[in-house]
């Protein structure tokens, strides 16, 4: 009978061995070393493309937005919110803002807007305008084309 009970305890000694030793072999969630990642998340996603996880807009759910703070600062730009639903974006000022003009090909953002007393009536002119002062997508002014006031949407 001391025989199997040695062989018992010698058979439970390994046991305990293998069940520490593989427990030893995983990881802190208990996943081997080469088990294959879950996938990311969108938000992750998107900050390791770049991107900025915005979850602090009331408007919209959250989204991924083009660049980050720190990329727009380092531009010469203003991170900020846009638009009526309040993207985030990397604002960044035009070097000919203010400049005189009399169509948008003379501007480095391609709109060459009406002064604000001149009010919003399509062919009025000719006319001097000034050139928009930064990329913000969603301004708003009137457009002087060769000299005239046109049509303009406000884009939002």
């Amino acid at each position: 009978m001391k025989t199997i009970e040695i062989l018992m305890r010698r058979w439970l000694g390994v046991g305990l061995l293998l069940v520490v030793g593989l427990y030893g072999c995983t990881g802190p969630g208990g996943d081997a070393p080469n088990a294959p990642q879950a996938p990311a998340t969108e938000a992750q996603r998107c900050v390791d493309g770049g991107g900025t996880w915005d979850t602090g807009n009331t408007r919209i759910p959250p989204y991924c937005a083009k660049g980050t703070a720190a990329q727009c600062t380092a531009s010469g730009g203003h991170w900020q919110r846009v638009c009526m639903m309040g993207t985030l974006a990397c604002v960044t000022p035009y070097a000919d803002a203010g400049k005189a003009c009399t169509d948008g090909s003379e501007c480095a953002g391609k709109r060459c807007l009406a002064p604000s007393a001149a009010g919003s009536f399509p062919g009025q002119g000719p006319m001097q305008g000034q050139c928009m002062a930064n990329n913000n997508p969603c301004y708003f002014g009137i457009n002087i084309e060769k000299g005239f006031t046109v049509p303009t949407a406000v884009a939002d």
